[in-house]
């Protein structure tokens, strides 16, 4: 499967598998059957009532709003449901960044701006998610974000090892408070992360965050420290008042 690069922050290189050309246009048919069933849905319900009226003007309004709303529908839909339309979250997939952020309102607007060239000029989109390195169409390219596939289960970050909660615990590196919310986030992913890299980049990661917070792995252990580094952010945001 093709391989799409994220790049989180200063630290390291997480991995994550880029939605095949079969997965996207299979959530692609799932969203225009759910397009077409809801549109045939409101025009049975509504259209008779619209036309019995006979006010040509109000058919016009509802045809008008009818069309925007199956339109916008792909861009409202990632939006306001963290890059997944219907058939993404039914398929497993979802828009991604590439430097491992959420997509800025921008960046889905101007990847649905470009859904005409992608899917309307002879498949361009889809040539271009066959051959580009991350797997992206056209709209992708231009908003510097790809479609990633979802690991089929995903551990809650809070129950990861919460020690912070005891109200016993002592923290061991001060130092960790001044992390930056990103920085804490990229530790979190990587401890999560469970593919064939994850012991490579927990010992990078381990060695970068000695090296920006100017401490010593006590532990000897890179896993244990970043463990102990989470819990200590952690401790000392839950005690800002």
């Amino acid at each position: 499967m093709a391989q799409t690069s994220i790049i989180t922050g200063q630290y390291v290189c997480i991995h994550q598998t880029a939605a095949t050309v079969v997965q996207r246009v299979i959530a692609w048919l799932i969203d225009m059957v759910f397009l077409y069933v809801a549109g045939l849905i409101a025009a049975i319900g509504v259209m008779p009532i619209v036309f019995s009226l006979e006010q040509e003007t109000i058919a016009i309004v509802f045809t008008t709003l009818l069309t925007l709303s199956i339109l916008s529908y792909p861009l409202l839909m990632e939006v306001f449901n963290h890059g997944q339309s219907i058939g993404k979250y039914l398929v497993g997939i979802k828009v991604a960044s590439l430097d491992g952020s959420t997509p800025t309102l921008g960046a889905y607007l101007l990847r649905w701006l470009l859904l005409l060239i992608d899917w309307g000029f002879m498949g361009v989109g889809l040539a271009a998610i066959v051959f580009t390195k991350n797997s992206q169409r056209i709209g992708d390219l231009a908003a510097g974000t790809t479609v990633v596939k979802l690991p089929k289960q995903t551990r809650s970050i809070n129950t990861y090892d919460l020690y912070f909660a005891n109200n016993h615990y002592t923290p061991t590196y001060p130092e960790a408070a001044h992390l930056s919310l990103r920085q804490f986030n990229v530790i979190a992913r990587t401890l999560l992360t469970q593919n064939e890299a994850r012991a490579v980049n927990i010992i990078r990661l381990a060695e970068k965050t000695e090296k920006v917070l100017g401490v010593s792995n006590t532990t000897g252990n890179a896993e244990l420290f970043l463990r102990t580094i989470y819990n200590d952010f952690q401790y000392y945001a839950s005690r800002v008042v």
